[in-house]
Parts: C-alpha cells; sequence; structure tokens
C-alpha cells in the first residue's frame, strides 16, 4: 500500500496505551525511515528505540484513516525525529486504537528462561512486560536476543524477540520492552485483531475532553 502524507499533515503518535502525541509529518527517506516534527508532549532521548503505533489520514481527510508500527530511531538537534516504519499500514479508526482489551490479557502469558513476565501492553511487533522480583533474575541487556513462549487459551507458541528497553520505574518494578524479530504466531494474532478492528480501546479525543470539563 502506498503511503499518501503530505508535508506537515497531522499524524498521532501512540507509545503507549495511555500515551498519545501529536505531530506533523516531514517526509519520507530511505529504507522506510520517516522524519516528523518534534511531539506534543515532546519525546526525548530515553525514546529512543521504543516502537509505536503511527496513524494519518491520507490527504489530511477526516476519514479513512490507517497506522503503522514504526520505532524511534533518531532525535537530531533541530528536534527533528526519524522513525523506521515496521509494518504495512491498515485501516483503523481514530476513537479505535489497536490495542488488545484488558480482559482480553489475562488469556495470554509469557515466560522467558523459565520465568513468566507479566503482560503490560502487546501489539503486532513488540511487548511489554514487567519482569519477577526475583534476586536471582537474569540480567537482560538492550540488543539481546530471546526466546519468549507465548501461552493462549488454544494452544501456545515461541517467538524470537530483541530487548529493545530494560528500565526500573519509580516504584521498582522492573520492566522490559522487546520488538519480534521475523515471522511468528503471536506477530498474526495481534495483527488479525487489529485488522478487524475487534478488541480495541476508544480513544478519548479533545473534543470529548473539553465535553467532560464543562459538565
Amino acid at each position: 500500500m502506498t503511503l499518501e502524507i503530505k508535508p506537515k499533515e497531522k499524524i498521532f503518535l501512540r507509545l503507549a496505551a495511555n500515551d498519545v502525541r501529536r505531530s506533523h509529518f516531514i517526509e519520507f527517506l530511505h529504507d522506510n525511515l520517516i522524519s516528523i516534527e518534534q511531539t506534543a508532549p515532546p519525546v526525548d532521548n530515553h525514546h529512543l528505540m521504543a516502537v509505536l503505533f503511527f496513524t494519518y489520514c491520507p490527504g489530511g481527510q477526516k476519514k479513512p484513516r490507517f497506522g503503522f508500527e514504526a520505532r524511534i530511531e533518531t532525535i537530531s538537534p533541530d528536534k527533528r525525529i526519524f522513525l523506521r516504519r515496521l509494518s504495512e499500514p491498515f485501516a483503523c479508526d481514530l476513537r479505535l486504537w489497536p490495542r488488545i482489551r484488558m480482559d482480553l490479557r489475562p488469556v495470554i502469558y509469557a515466560f522467558c528462561e523459565n520465568q513468566e513476565f507479566k503482560i503490560v501492553d502487546i501489539s503486532g511487533s513488540s511487548a511489554h512486560f514487567t519482569l519477577p522480583e526475583e534476586e536471582d533474575s537474569p540480567s537482560y541487556k538492550v540488543g539481546t536476543i530471546v526466546q519468549i513462549k507465548f501461552v493462549f487459551e488454544n494452544g501456545e507458541t515461541f517467538a524470537d524477540c530483541e530487548i529493545t528497553r530494560h528500565w526500573i520505574d519509580t516504584t521498582g518494578k522492573n520492566h522490559l520492552a522487546v520488538q519480534f524479530i521475523g515471522y511468528n504466531e503471536v506477530n498474526d494474532f495481534i495483527k488479525n485483531i487489529f485488522a478487524l478492528n475487534q478488541n480495541v480501546r476508544p480513544l478519548k479525543t479533545a473534543s470529548s475532553r473539553k465535553n467532560r470539563r464543562r459538565r
């Protein structure tokens, strides 16, 4: 599918479940690279290599809306952001952002090196986990390739994953973000949900927030 995005066209980046940021498209570059303006609110070097969901409306129209997954590669001194597109675009709704519903989460489990990872967020090409609080937990380094076992209600599968981020939050929880490598059934499972616009949660638009404040 041809990406029909014009310079200065408004786009939205979803970095996490409740983290959606506005920006404007600049240009297409080589090797699936895309440059955009700094987001509002801005991203910084802590977001490098983060995988996000990029949405736009071709020609600046209100619909149809399309989206694809991308990774933050670099942020230039003049605040331009360079993204690498990771998947083909597919149709989505402005009110419906691709995300597995909370009530689906309990039927998906993840295991790595005999430890269970708690799934925080999962998409067609990446996942975010919290790690068990154990003294003998393995040390996970960015760039390392690990194999993760995913268990669903109707079966299980393995996926090779590259660690893209590893951090400890302010509460002391250990987090791990990975990107799936190559073909895997997890990828198909998640993308099929997105493509069918099923099991997604609505995005609260600016207008709905204003209306809520007026009440």
